[in-house]
């Protein structure tokens, strides 16, 4: 083999492996902070105290390093990279980003600073002024001065673009706002740092401590295994319950394809080519070079891959209540048997509407008709809550947590286990939830894409008529395509985290009726609805065809426009002033006050 072709063996290797790190890394630190959102969710709920009480306390001069430290950083690199620019497009274009992340910047920080104004006091007149707004003011304006920097933006670009602007003033302005905002970072840091007071300062970090203090506390603690318990297969049990949540994401794309253009034509990759500003990739045009797709394996039969693979899972369960040798434990591995078998047939049945639709078995073709047409909650909407209640079974989550049942069978098919197996047991329960609700994201919303993102950059277009259209880089829509379906991926797991303190508990008869009479007889009627309608659009003619993908890219917009107004909403829900409202609980206490209330009296032993 020659020179080029060993170093691009070496190099797939080398992006394989990568590839199976960042599923892995994904998988098991969001379980673990999964388990940290369940407990302080059911806090909230519960309104106990959560898992936010363990306190670090750290040197003040520490806690100001880690608070300059970034905002030098970044300011330096600001002011160094964003400023330059090959043309004078390029220039006004890189102005635009800059002043809008001092936008960004600026509200941010006075948010941050009003909300800490009025939980812990001002400390000179600029912070008087600055806490006499209430933190959503500052959001609002931020949002105003966003909308206007982007019509500046496009104003200056059409002037460069029209002559009417000179190349010094392009470079000139993108000059000055990177400055700007290098500036503006740096400072933030430092103001930062100088509010932390002298001594030691406590940090919380939102309760993560108690986290990370569990999992140090599960390596170290006892591994307990009864007398009589079958010992290979004890140990066996976490291992087979975990590996199949791992590996089912193996066919799980988090992207499309990272194409390194061949400009040389020497078969080497050519990474240089993902910075360039104008390296954007035609949508359709097939990657000429070396093609990278963002999955660990691109199999034919993608989903029936995900079938065989998650029905392994319940060998797990029942090895483990079968080998420790405990009553509770064997009831405990039968229920995940019988539990995880009868909604595997419910589970596969609600998504054979979707393959008609689809018309393969592969993700990247689904996720791909998703984005040309419309997601899959909106064609298939039945089919949404049916496989979401079956996932929900088959990772034995409440309301479906009978294998688990504490005022009934102890703790299930887990009540022998102790220390770091134990702790397999629950990060794989986790684990499953995140690989399930990857699963929802790539069938039902869309997977890695956005309304109107496709390869070659941002384009809105409604029937005939294109509204908006912004050309971007390879690498960016790549990244973006990443972050977006990781962040899917989060916000499903935290709804079926939700439903776990919002939906009480089945018996194990109404589960079991629940799947075989109500989820079963539903899915068959989808895929019999859903095969009649496919032929009878089939069969319509073209004007049916574009009357659909006109009400697609509306679901798009509709879509895109619940994205933009989902920050403010999430920011008017945090921000909005608290109100305590004092109320009598008991007709004695009401009594009580209206007699002229309760003297209080000195505790005495």
């Amino acid at each position: 083999m020659n020179q080029t072709g060993t170093s691009f063996g070496w190099v797939e290797v080398v992006l394989a492996i990568v590839k199976i790190l960042i599923i892995i890394g994904f998988c098991l630190n969001f379980s673990a902070i999964a388990v940290w959102a369940d407990r302080r969710q059911s806090a909230m709920i519960q309104h106990r105290v959560g898992p936010n009480r363990a306190v670090v306390n750290l040197p003040s001069f520490i806690v100001q390093g880690i608070l300059v430290a970034p905002g030098i950083l970044l300011g330096a690199l600001a002011a160094l990279g964003l400023g330059q620019a090959h043309t004078p497009q390029a220039a006004i274009d890189r102005m635009g980003v800059s002043l809008q992340l001092i936008v960004l910047v600026g509200w941010f920080n006075l948010v941050v600073l009003s909300w800490r104004i009025h939980r812990k006091g001002a400390l000179n007149a600029f912070e008087q002024a600055v806490g006499s707004n209430l933190p959503r003011a500052y959001f609002y304006a931020g949002l105003a001065a966003h909308v206007v920097v982007g019509l500046l933006t496009m104003g200056l670009s059409r002037r460069v673009a029209d002559g009417q602007m000179s190349a010094d003033g392009a470079y000139l302005a993108a000059r000055i706002a990177s400055v700007v905002l290098g500036g503006l970072l740096g400072a933030s840091g430092v103001y930062a740092a100088l509010r932390i007071p002298k001594g030691t300062v406590g940090i919380r970090l939102a309760g993560t401590l108690h986290g990370i203090a569990d999992a140090l506390k599960m390596m170290f603690k006892e591994d307990f295994i009864p007398k009589n318990a079958d010992r290979l297969l004890h140990a066996l049990g976490p291992m087979i319950a975990m590996f199949p949540a791992l590996v089912v994401m193996a066919v799980t794309p988090f992207g499309d394809q990272l194409c390194f253009q061949d400009v040389n034509h020497n078969g080497a990759f050519e990474f240089s080519e993902l910075l360039r500003v104008k390296g954007a990739m035609a949508r359709d045009a097939v990657c000429e070079g070396h093609s990278v797709p963002l999955q660990i394996v691109d199999l034919n039969v993608g989903i029936l891959y995900i079938f065989a693979i998650s029905s392994t899972g319940v060998i797990g369960a029942a090895i483990a209540g079968w080998a420790s040798d405990n009553k509770f434990s064997l009831l405990g591995g039968l229920r995940a048997a019988s539990q995880m078998v009868s909604y595997e047939v419910a589970m596969g049945l609600s998504l054979m509407g979707l393959f008609l639709i689809y018309s393969s078995l592969r993700f990247n073709p689904m996720v791909q008709w998703q984005n040309d047409y419309a997601w899959g909650i909106f064609i298939q909407p039945l089919a949404f809550f049916m496989f979401l209640a079956a996932s929900m079974a088959e990772t034995k989550r409440v309301p479906f947590d009978q294998p688990e049942g504490e005022s009934e069978i102890v703790a299930g098919y887990f009540v022998e286990y102790s220390g770091f197996k134990f702790g397999m047991f629950m990060a794989g329960e986790y684990v499953e939830v995140l690989t399930s609700s990857a699963l929802i994201v790539t069938l039902f919303f869309g997977g890695y894409t956005l309304p109107f993102l496709f390869a070659d950059g941002i384009d809105v277009t409604i029937g005939s008529t294109q509204l908006f259209a912004y050309k971007m880089n390879h690498l960016a829509v790549t990244v973006i395509q990443i972050l977006t379906f990781f962040g899917k991926t989060l916000l499903m797991s935290w709804v079926v985290i939700f439903f776990r303190w919002t939906l009480p508990r089945f018996r194990y008869d109404q589960l079991m009726k629940f799947g075989w009479t109500k989820l079963l007889p539903l899915a068959i009627l989808n895929l019999a609805v859903t095969a009649v309608g496919v032929v009878a659009i089939d069969a319509a003619g073209p004007g049916l065809h574009a009357t659909l993908k006109l009400l697609g890219q509306l679901s798009h917009l509709l879509v895109a426009i619940g994205i933009l107004l989902m920050p403010i909403g999430i920011v008017w829900l945090f921000l909005r002033p608290v109100e305590s409202t004092r109320f009598l609980k008991s007709s004695s206490a009401r009594f009580a006050n209206a007699a002229g209330g309760v003297k209080p009296t000195p505790m005495q032993a």
